[in-house]
């Protein structure tokens, strides 16, 4: 009976320990692009937000963030951007932001500070389990598919003392096309790894097939 009864309460312990470890896997902050994709004609804007979400506060209090937005330039031209539209972080932050940089692939460098007015509580009221770190303007300059890659994404705690851990990213894509055609979108290697393996599962299948006859 004690050994049945140590089992259990070893499984409840485990089941438990288990449940706080996905519940922090869940609440890990995330970074994405809204929406995720968009189709323009040429000529035409495309406006996106760049969110975080799963914010547990306070402990998550963001109290600044940097990353790079990669972006075709052969099919998106950089217009503008503003970060922390809504003003989660203060009246008076400090914007450092290096802004549209040149290449073939041109990236956004956005470098963004809360106000040193604000403290944990403060910033974590304000910012709730989501809020938009910034908004990004697109003119659509030739018809293709651009993806809008986030990277080197980095949030720092409300006084900028540490980083937050486990930070995840979501990408997105902006299609310009001139004829109202959807894009192909790029498939997922995630994807490709199914495709290929269901490409392998049926040609063994062919093979053993008996053959008629």
């Amino acid at each position: 009976m004690k050994t049945i009864s140590r089992t259990l309460h070893a499984l409840a312990a485990t089941a438990l320990a288990a449940t706080v470890l996905l519940s922090q896997a869940v609440a890990s902050p995330i970074v994405s692009i809204s929406p995720v994709t968009q189709n323009i004609g040429l000529g035409g804007t495309a406006t996106v937000d760049i969110i975080v979400s799963g914010l547990s506060q306070p402990d998550d209090a963001v109290g600044g963030f940097s990353l790079d937005l990669d972006f075709n330039n052969l099919i998106l031209l950089g217009m503008s951007f503003a970060n922390d539209p809504d003003g989660k972080m203060g009246a008076t932050p400090l914007d450092l932001s290096g802004g549209f940089i040149g290449g073939g692939i041109l990236h956004l460098d956005l470098f963004f500070v809360a106000d040193s007015a604000e403290d944990q509580t403060s910033l974590s009221l304000s910012e709730g389990a989501s809020f938009r770190l910034a908004t990004v303007d697109f003119k659509g300059i030739a018809d293709g598919l651009s993806v809008l890659a986030l990277s080197k994404v980095v949030l720092s705690n409300w006084d900028g003392t540490e980083t937050l851990a486990g930070v995840e990213s979501v990408n997105g894509s902006v299609c310009v096309s001139r004829a109202g055609i959807p894009c192909t979108q790029v498939p997922e290697p995630e994807s490709l790894l199914l495709l290929a393996t269901a490409l392998g599962a049926l040609a063994i299948a062919r093979r053993r097939k008996p053959r008629l006859g």
